[in-house]
């Protein structure tokens, strides 16, 4: 089961997620995140109670990634854990993420 727990502060959408992005839990994700990132200038995920993230979960953060950008805005990930930051590594998404501690 994921949680999501959404914060906005004037056009900065944080969203802290609880739980692991897989097959199951990334639809979820990504309907939360399209409803709500509209006007939105930052999209900030707050990792910290992330452990796994499969390959469905990846496509939605490169798909946030990239609707962010559409509208002129960024995207960053907080609190990564480093087996998580190693899958993004693998992916080749470190080019395109931004990520912070």
């Amino acid at each position: 089961m994921l949680q999501i727990n959404k914060e906005t502060a004037g056009d900065v959408l944080t969203a802290h997620i609880v739980g692991d992005l897989n097959i199951k839990t990334s639809p979820q994700l990504e309907e939360e995140l399209t409803k709500s990132i509209d006007g939105m200038k930052k999209l900030v995920l707050d990792f910290t109670d992330v452990e796994y993230i499969s390959s469905a979960g990846l496509r939605v953060l490169l798909g946030m990634e990239k609707a962010m950008r559409r509208q002129g805005g960024s995207m960053t990930l907080l609190h990564v854990n480093p087996a998580v930051k190693e899958i993004i590594r693998l992916a080749g998404f470190l080019q395109v993420m931004h990520i912070e501690d």
